[in-house]
């Protein structure tokens, strides 16, 4: 690239949260940050005056260690706190002839777990004991000033440290007291498989101690991302630093193995950086550095592999259509005896908002063979959750005003008989991915580092079986290997994190 009109010590590329809560840490630390939006869409959108989304919005890391770290250093932990609501029930799950709602109490949780599986009175209550047992030792080693994943071998001891004293064996099976069939199973995975950002056939005790043992969830007026997003944006224009959403990046730019700025599309100016830092999945993240792979680093992309995609469908109905009791969160099984994918289990909620319409978000979990074998077969989803969610919520086809998904690519449902827009293109779902050589305990993917020199990836796939979360443990570590390159800033964070821990 030629001279760089200008010049920063941190490039963002893309608004993730992981990326975004990394610029604002740096900009807080004293970092000159820029962050360009390339090509990233809020999460809400609107049509014909309505809101539709385009993910699942729960925020359930929002008592995790990450968070309360990254948003007490940034002083936002008080703002977001008052702008929260939070559910009680944390969700409910509806199988054939049982509904169970999941209380944030522990003693109120395990009664009505009773209540509904009353056969298996030890088995139960030692699952939840060992649940609370579990939590305060996971927040123990995810607040830990450690890197995730862990990298370098002193790192590496001191986080098998802290995972030795873990009550909770790696291996163990948590739900080894009850039989294969159990229905207990089923409850608990048909929300554990909607956590993380990884293959939901591949839960592990960790995965299910981590997703289900806190049993909290919380909404954000309008949409929670995008909430999130506009708030670390403006913590980055706070702190002396600049935010253009409508930028592109077209290359990485990198000289001798390191990663020295960008250019951007369509405009002929490039960006110098000390340091650049994206939440794009590694291999797009290579692809724009334009650089040949190394064979480890192949090796290490390869391992990654998409088994499922998350598929969204916005369904608008008149509020009275909800039936008493249903919880703003709920997870839909339809046959215990069937795989937990597609239509057969539906994660739904109930979005933000008190007016006499209300959003649907309903999330399915499709199969990779599905979503491969072309769009005529996934236009075919959208019926068929829109016939499981009539057995979850009756009289759904008098009330519904509209149904569109982003993912399928069919024009919106207008039951109202008004002429249908044209489809839009479908956007890419979120694939989860299994990692054939899994990371530290199982939870970790690929590493924070890239395949070129400060080149840095805090996005979904560094933690991905802890979701939020896991977003957010990268963006820490992240935060932590820039501010450690500037002895000076170093001293600031240290500084600034003994105040956040008094």
């Amino acid at each position: 690239m030629t001279a760089p009109r200008s010049s920063y010590d941190v490039i963002v590329v893309g608004l993730s949260l992981g990326a975004l809560a990394t610029g604002a840490l740096l900009a807080r630390r004293g970092f000159r940050v820029v962050a360009l939006g390339h090509g990233s869409l809020p999460h809400r959108y609107d049509r014909d005056g309505r809101a539709l989304y385009r993910r699942l919005g729960a925020i359930t890391a929002h008592e995790s260690p990450a968070f309360r770290r990254v948003f007490a250093e940034l002083a936002l932990l008080p703002a977001v706190r008052r702008r929260l609501t939070a559910l009680d029930p944390a969700w409910q799950v509806v199988m054939p002839r049982r509904r169970i709602d999941v209380p944030t109490a522990v003693d109120r949780r395990v009664a009505e777990v009773l209540r509904e599986f009353p056969e298996v009175p030890r088995a139960v209550e030692e699952f939840y004991a060992a649940l609370s047992v579990a939590e305060p030792a996971l927040d123990a080693l995810f607040g830990a000033d450690l890197s995730w994943p862990p990298e370098g071998f002193w790192e590496r001891r001191r986080a098998r440290a802290l995972a030795d004293a873990l009550p909770l064996r790696p291996g163990s099976d948590l739900l080894g007291a009850f039989a294969a069939d159990h229905p207990f199973r089923t409850f608990v995975d048909a929300q554990c498989r909607f956590s993380g950002a990884v293959d939901p056939d591949g839960l592990t005790t960790l995965r299910r101690a981590r997703a289900h043992g806190p049993a909290r969830a919380s909404m954000l007026d309008g949409d929670e991302h995008d909430e999130l997003t506009r708030m670390l944006l403006e913590k980055i224009l706070q702190h002396g630093g600049e935010v253009r959403p409508r930028d592109t990046v077209e290359r990485i730019v990198v000289r001798r193995g390191r990663a020295v700025g960008v250019e951007l599309a369509g405009v002929d100016e490039g960006l110098g950086a000390a340091w650049v830092v994206t939440g794009l999945d590694a291999g797009a993240a290579h692809r724009l550095t334009r650089e040949p792979l190394s064979r480890a680093y192949t090796q290490t992309l390869l391992s990654a592999r998409p088994r499922h995609y998350r598929y969204l469908l916005n369904v608008v109905v008149r509020r009275e259509v909800l039936p008493v009791g249903m919880a703003r969160r709920l997870f839909a099984v339809m046959d215990g005896a069937r795989p937990l994918t597609e239509e057969n289990l539906l994660a739904l909620e109930v979005a933000p908002g008190d007016g006499p319409e209300v959003t649907l978000r309903v999330g399915a979990l499709l199969p990779r063979a599905l979503v491969d074998a072309g769009a005529t077969t996934l236009r075919r989803v959208r019926p068929r959750v829109m016939g499981a969610l009539a057995r979850v919520i009756p009289f759904l086809d008098r009330h519904t005003l509209w149904v569109e998904s982003p993912h399928d690519g069919l024009p919106p449902d207008d039951p109202s008989g008004g002429t249908p827009p044209r489809p839009s293109a479908p956007e890419l779902m979120e694939p989860l991915e299994e990692f054939t050589a899994p990371g530290f305990l199982g939870l970790c993917g690929h590493p924070l580092r890239g395949d070129v020199e400060r080149l840095l990836l805090p996005g979904r796939q560094a933690v991905p079986a802890l979701g939020m979360e896991g977003e957010l443990l990268a963006a820490l570590s992240a935060a932590r290997t820039i501010t450690r390159s500037d002895p000076s800033k170093e001293r600031l964070r240290v500084e600034l994190w003994s105040r956040v821990e008094s």
